[in-house]
């Protein structure tokens, strides 16, 4: 893997964006962390509601068919090295939960009627938590995730734009209160993660498509994995993203303790 990581981001410095990770290791500011609090808050008051609409067996009425949710991988080579480095970063539970959130947020992604370039979504989608199966005091894991797709994309000498986009949506997935209005590759790893870690929208997803998803990357107690590794990286990064999310909502305690299914 390439040791230095830094390029100049298509869009500005703002919060949780690549260059802002790059400027900062991932160091949350106290103006910042009261900014991303509403957003925090929102997130937990969803996860709640949406919880209780799974339980409720209450589901979004579809235009689409399961067979039209699920998505293909791209037959490209920066696609077929990111599966080869996800398995090679990441532990099983990791890779199977990549795999989720790729299939979860394309759903999610057609449902709002937002275009994902498909390359992109995916290898960010399998090496977005890459960065998070060791921990380095004052980085940010989505740093190293990031890194991982330079290296695969240096490799096979993806397109540099592309790249970034790449970059940019894994440095930012892990930020409160992103919004699908934006139709960013960093919310819809975001919600694809989420929905598959602590349920949220995931009541608007076809139960078939939940099962069927579990069947294809079942999910070998990632509950446990992830919340062992996020407060691993909250004691790591004190003034990071994942700790302020930790303190604020219990992440870790609500993927352990309240998984959408064990």
């Amino acid at each position: 893997m390439v040791s230095s990581y830094p390029m100049t981001s298509i869009v500005k410095a703002e919060l949780g964006s690549w260059e802002w990770l790059c400027e900062t290791g991932g160091s949350l500011t106290a103006r910042q962390r009261f900014e991303l609090l509403p957003g925090l808050l929102r997130t937990f008051g969803q996860f709640v509601g949406d919880r209780l609409w799974l339980a409720l067996g209450r589901k979004r009425p579809l235009s689409f068919s399961v067979d039209d949710l699920w998505p293909v991988a791209p037959d490209s080579l920066i696609c077929h090295r990111a599966d080869e480095e996800a398995r090679e970063l990441q532990s099983a539970p990791l890779v199977n939960h990549a795999y989720r959130t790729w299939v979860f947020g394309n759903a999610l992604a057609m449902l709002d009627e937002a275009r994902l370039d498909r390359e992109v979504f995916h290898v960010g989608s399998l090496l977005h938590d890459a960065g998070i199966e060791t921990c380095k005091e004052a980085q940010c894991f989505t740093y190293r995730s990031a890194g991982a797709v330079q290296a695969v994309a240096r490799e096979v000498a993806f397109d540099e734009e592309r790249t970034l986009q790449i970059m940019d949506g894994i440095a930012n997935h892990i930020t409160p209160g992103l919004k699908k209005e934006d139709q960013s590759v960093g919310y819809y790893l975001q919600a694809g993660a989420m929905a598959d870690l602590m349920g949220l929208r995931a009541w608007e997803l076809p139960s078939e498509l939940l099962s069927r998803t579990e069947e294809h990357f079942p999910r070998l107690n990632v509950h446990r994995e992830v919340s062992r590794r996020w407060l691993a990286e909250s004691k790591a990064v004190p003034s990071g993203r994942a700790h302020y999310a930790q303190t604020w909502s219990g992440f870790a305690h609500i993927v352990r303790f309240l998984p959408l299914a064990k």
